[in-house]
């Protein structure tokens, strides 16, 4: 009873393994990252992509956007049709676009998010954190002996 136990798990252990290489060999096949699509350029040409980046210029004349992201290292051009009043140099911005180039995009929608508003998330977070940790200890103890969290018994 016990080396069956032993070699079920080592079987259910081996299938996870290889189920999690296949996936992360084949990842890119049907979820490719703007890193992947960029390298492999020549099968992407001309088809709808979408990624997240930072603003560093914006050219109202040309109606262009240079964005940087994170994933590559040199920055892409952005076609757009009209150049909003809101769009700023360092705000945060998704496209989803058509690929033009190795690094231009005509960009179908944007949705741009100033920068102010993403730091904000966090500063709002934060007075949630003693809140929870209240709550959190209103129900549960710590216990030394045993080195673990137990419910407090009221």
């Amino acid at each position: 009873m016990k080396h069956q136990r032993i070699a079920v798990g080592l079987i259910l252990i081996i299938t996870l393994i290889s189920i999690l290489m296949y996936s992360s060999l084949e990842i890119n096949n049907y979820d490719p990252d703007i890193k992947y699509i960029i390298k492999n350029f020549e099968d992407f040409n001309n088809t709808r992509i979408s990624f997240r980046g930072f603003i560093e210029k914006v050219d109202s004349t040309n109606k262009t956007l240079i964005i940087s992201t994170p994933q590559i290292t040199y920055n892409m051009e952005i076609k757009i049709d009209t150049v909003f009043d809101t769009i700023q140099k360092g705000n945060i911005v998704e496209i989803l676009g058509v690929l033009k180039k190795n690094d231009q995009v005509d960009a179908v929608k944007i949705l741009v998010i100033e920068k102010w508003k993403s730091d904000l998330i966090i500063f709002r977070s934060l007075p949630a954190i003693p809140f929870a940790l209240y709550l959190f200890f209103r129900k549960w103890h710590f216990n030394s002996k045993n080195f673990r969290f137990e419910r407090r018994i009221d």
